[in-house]
């Protein structure tokens, strides 16, 4: 069975990887040598933790850049940090922008039992120092090294949020281990603050309220959490590890009540302000609209030339630079400049859709690397900006940063997810459906015939759906001299023991044909002769699938990127005076997100196998794990099933 896994990368800003916590709790004493002991033998691969990360927030009023009344908050961070080992080191950083303003970043040695401030300030440089991603995020960070076990160093950070709505997400876990996590949060009694608990369940958080003195304290502790591990295709934080979405809902300011983020309502108005805020002037985009169309005769084909030209024609560069991060360059300016990030192409392709007389609608989604719906108030539900095509009775889903994305197709990595779609001072939720597994499929045809100790016949490969776009995205993204062997690859198992020849395809420049791919093979390795019967194999399993194989270590669960369905046709025919014997038995698995089914037929001298593999939920939980394990390993016992074939 031939495997690809592609799925197209966008750039991001670096993260905090989490992972699972234990519950044991262990007394700080007053020896951090003794600490220090307990601490190695508990986080074995570790070599610093985090004794205690204190992290206290307050709130006041205040008016953002835009001369709103907002809530400000004020971030008060302690951090004791321990070395684990003789010789050890870490990099602890802070990040910060346009909306967050670091104001102390201050380094502490413990020397005889004292914390003694350190001269030195943190290096401080852009996250992204390239002409790719524009961003104005920064980094401060202090590289910390132990001398000592149990050598400590303590760091202190003071942050403030321009604007509450900012704070939108708080992890517990880090990329070191920590003894305890606290975040506490004084909440005055003219504000109306919401804490969504997400991914508690499983994990032992102590969660105290107090009223005190026209403040509530709201206290969130965790205690012994491991450091994350980095771990391919880890399942996405937002979906396995406890974290909190700060909701400002409401405040008072002289009297008048003022909301954030209270309903879904308020999400879109501030979303739509953003919008309105690019100044779209259209006129400028009527010449180029009449190139786009001028061959065009059908509606479909208009659509279709101006969502092509678009996906062509302008480069995505993300942008994320105060409001301009939120607010979309205007049409005019990306027709310009010919490039933009998601927004500024959402607002390209939606304003020349409505120049031809189309209703296209800019439109708010989170891709599947968010759990929130659309019902959650906050900033972190969105992270990405699509046209919504409102067309003879049905909604589409455009993407411009698709690259070879065919009109009706959605990308798996929108499907199932719900859409925020703009509707003057109103809005509409709608879902993105899940494409059909016959809709996006690869599949892979071979005839073989005997040739002494070796395999040969022609091949076929076919791509639909979105295993056609993601091959076009690999495909057209190579320099020339590599797409010869990019072919050839796919027509050879991912063996080694496969030699192609005669590659033939079909139009590779047109995104609407399904993509096919022919060759002649020619496998060695796979036929063994022994007493003058032979042994063949012509099942072929993918080494790419051993990577999904979890051990012991493995801490989260995986995400393969995409819903996967793979169909294989595979025959072998023999000679007249040769027969087949010992057929394995015929393998049906079908579990809630995977399924497999193959099976060896005889139909006079032609032996045939097909294999189906269906991945219809391509997150792969921990819980699930055994069957999991069960599920690959059946798939490999079924590829090593060979063939007798035996001269008569």
């Amino acid at each position: 069975m031939l495997f690809h896994f592609f799925s197209k990368g966008r750039a991001a800003l670096p993260a905090l990887f989490l992972c699972f916590c234990s519950v044991v709790v262990y007394a700080q004493t007053d020896d951090p040598v003794s600490d220090a002991e307990y601490y190695a033998r508990k986080f074995k691969d570790d070599d610093v933790m985090c004794l205690s990360s204190k992290r206290y927030f307050t709130f006041d009023k205040g008016k953002n850049s835009l001369n709103d009344k907002v809530v400000v908050i004020q971030e008060d961070g302690e951090y004791q940090f321990l070395g684990l080992r003789k010789f050890a080191g870490l990099m602890f950083y802070e990040f910060y922008n346009k909306f967050i303003e670091l104001k102390s970043f201050k380094r502490y040695d413990r020397i005889a039992g004292k914390y003694i401030a350190v001269d030195r300030v943190g290096v401080d440089r852009s996250v992204t120092d390239d002409n790719i991603f524009f961003d104005d995020s920064r980094i401060k960070y202090f590289p910390i090294r132990f001398n000592n076990k149990g050598a400590l160093v303590k760091v202190n950070v003071r942050k403030e949020y321009n604007d509450g709505r900012f704070l939108t997400r708080l992890f517990f876990h880090s990329s070191y281990p920590i003894g305890e996590q606290v975040f506490e949060f004084k909440v005055p009694d003219w504000l109306t603050v919401d804490f969504k608990q997400m991914n508690f369940e499983g994990h032992k958080v102590d969660v105290q309220q107090q009223k005190k003195g026209g403040y509530t304290y709201y206290t969130f502790k965790m205690n012994n959490i491991p450091a994350y591990k980095s771990e391919y295709r880890r399942l996405g934080r937002a979906y396995s590890d406890p974290h909190i979405v700060l909701q400002i809902r409401s405040f008072k300011a002289k009297g008048e009540q003022i909301n954030g983020f209270d309903k879904v309502d308020d999400v879109y108005a501030w979303n739509n302000r953003m919008y309105l805020m690019a100044g779209n002037e259209t006129s400028s985009l009527k010449p180029q609209l009449a190139k786009i169309t001028q061959q065009a005769k059908t509606d479909e084909e208009k659509i279709k030339a101006i969502y092509y030209w678009v996906q062509d024609n302008i480069r995505y560069i993300a942008y994320e630079d105060g409001y301009s991060g939120y607010i979309p360059a205007s049409a005019q300016d990306v027709l310009a400049k010919k490039y933009g990030d998601c927004k500024g192409m959402a607002n390209l392709l939606t304003e020349f859709l409505k120049l031809a007389g189309y209703d296209a609608r800019f439109s708010w989604i989170g891709t599947r690397q968010l759990p929130y719906p659309q019902s959650l108030p906050a900033l972190c539900v969105n992270n990405h900006a699509i046209t919504a095509l409102y067309f003879k009775g049905k909604t589409y889903f455009l993407d411009a940063t698709e690259d070879y994305g065919p009109f009706g197709e959605d990308a798996f990595r929108l499907q199932g997810k719900e859409v925020m779609v703009s509707n003057g001072e109103s809005f509409d939720i709608v879902p993105v459906p899940d494409m059909k597994a016959e809709d996006s499929k690869l599949q892979t045809k071979a005839s073989f015939s005997l040739d002494g100790n070796n395999l040969k016949g022609p091949v076929t490969v076919t791509l639909t759906g979105n295993q056609r776009t993601g091959f076009h995205q690999r495909y057209h993204d190579l320099p020339s001299t590599e797409k010869e062997d990019f072919l050839s690859e796919y027509l050879e198992f991912g063996s080694s023991d496969i030699q192609v020849k005669q590659v033939k395809t079909s139009d590779l420049n047109d995104r609407d044909k399904t993509v096919e791919l022919k060759g002649q093979v020619q496998v060695g390795n796979s036929v063994h002769e022994i007493n003058k019967d032979y042994y063949v194999s012509i099942d072929f399993f993918p080494k790419s699938l051993e990577r999904f194989i979890p051990d012991e270590k493995r801490i989260e669960g995986y995400d393969l990127g995409e819903s996967i369905l793979f169909d294989d046709e595979i025959s072998l025919t023999i000679g007249p005076n040769q027969s087949f014997s010992d057929l394995p038995e015929p393998v049906n698995i079908n579990q809630e997100g995977y399924s497999f089914k193959g099976e060896y037929t005889v139909n006079g001298n032609v032996l045939s196998l097909r294999k189906t593999l269906h991945i219809k939920n391509p997150m792969i939980r921990k819980s699930d794990f055994a069957n999991w394990k069960q599920f690959i390993h059946s798939l490999r016992d079924f590829n090593q099933n060979l063939i007798r074939v035996v001269n008569k």
